[in-house]
């Protein structure tokens, strides 16, 4: 019932691009600024900018090798670099507002991509909930930061990575729902939910082979901890490239390896209709799902 009435509320508000083009025309300042940081003597150069700034990856053999491997969610800038760089600003013991400030100034940085969008104000919501004491499902805070940035900039009702961008943040919510307590179990499952939910969006035009679970699940933390940081660090530290060349000429050398038995066959991709219904349909299931494994068993 409040989904329907939040997507209700959403529907009804007039339609506006003029806050995503100024914020647009704004971030364009702020990402030329982050690519002229760079260090220009990294060999892996577009490789940094990627991973760093949001740019479009060029080197087609990485773009397909990330493809086939389902990796290119997290290669590229998504909600998972703003968790992670939150992540890492907490441990230093930055406040909560100060970290905020920082991802808003870095999604600037980044081109003001959805993904990123999406991300820095569903830790926004949760630092409201949290400040007001209310605790909501993981599933219900995705539902409410995605209505709430479509009220934003309700032109990413038609982009894709916004959808993709959905769709991850609402696989990470099964884990959750289960009350899984242990942290490889945590993680396994949480692979085979971002593989489940997202083999809509990559229909046609990404690899949904199994191993992609296995290689999400052992892969994935050394572009989160190892590349990404590292591509933070040379940034601020030019000196320091060869570190970044070294881990990225590893990388990209396993990932040819693995690849080799995964073929990327493209077909039909889903209407964007198509893909709004499948996640409507995971939240539905989510609040049945959740209704029947633990309402009234909280206070047993």
């Amino acid at each position: 019932m409040v989904l329907l009435l939040i997507l209700a509320f959403t529907l009804s508000i007039p339609s506006s691009n003029n806050l995503l083009k100024n914020t647009s025309a704004l971030s364009e300042h702020f990402h030329e600024k982050c690519l002229q940081v760079l260090p220009t003597n990294s060999k892996h150069h577009a490789s940094l900018a990627s991973l760093v700034c949001g740019e479009k990856i060029t080197d087609q053999e990485l773009k397909i090798d990330l493809s086939k491997t389902s990796l290119i969610h997290i290669f590229v800038v998504s909600g998972s670099h703003l968790l992670l760089i939150d992540e890492l600003l907490s441990i230093l013991k930055i406040p909560v507002f100060l970290r905020f400030l920082f991802l808003g100034a870095y999604s600037l940085f980044v081109g003001w991509q959805a993904p990123a969008v999406r991300a820095l104000c569903g830790l926004g919501m949760r630092i409201l909930l949290l400040r007001r004491s209310l605790l909501f499902p993981s599933d219900l805070i995705v539902a409410l930061t995605g209505f709430g940035v479509l009220t934003l900039f309700p032109a990413w009702w038609n982009s894709l990575s916004f959808l993709m961008s959905w769709c991850a943040a609402l696989a990470l919510c099964w884990a959750p729902l289960l009350r899984v307590r242990n942290s490889w179990m945590r993680a396994f499952i949480s692979q085979i939910s971002i593989f489940l939910f997202m083999s809509a969006p990559l229909w046609g035009i990404g690899s949904l082979h199994p191993l992609s679970v296995v290689y999400n699940l052992f892969l994935a933390p050394a572009v989160s901890y190892i590349l990404l940081p590292l591509g933070f660090l040379v940034t601020a530290f030019n000196s320091l490239t060869f570190t970044f060349d070294f881990a990225m000429t590893f990388f990209t050398s396993l990932l040819s390896h693995l690849t080799e038995p995964i073929e990327l066959k493209k077909g039909l991709t889903p209407t964007i209709g198509t893909l709004w219904l499948w996640i409507f349909s995971w939240h539905i299931v989510f609040h049945f799902l959740r209704l029947r494994l633990w309402q009234g068993k909280d206070s047993q």
